[in-house]
């Protein structure tokens, strides 16, 4: 059951950061952010995107516990 909460919970932000990257592309083609805020604004994104699809994929790939006993 906590592996189905992990799993939506990822997905559930996966679909934010992409929202949020889509914002932060509007807000540098309207003139509202600077082109370097833009940049890093949509590298952060883009990188929160990325991990949490990964654990939206395998819920245990980055379980806290496995990653404390393999060390």
């Amino acid at each position: 059951m906590r592996d189905r909460v992990v799993s939506l919970g990822s997905l559930v932000l996966v679909i934010a950061s992409v929202l949020f990257f889509l914002a932060g592309a509007w807000g540098i083609m309207s003139g509202r952010m600077d082109v370097g805020d833009g940049v890093l604004t949509l590298a952060g994104w883009m990188l929160a995107g990325i991990v949490f699809s990964y654990r939206y994929a395998d819920p245990k790939f980055l379980d806290p516990i496995s990653i404390v006993k393999s060390r």
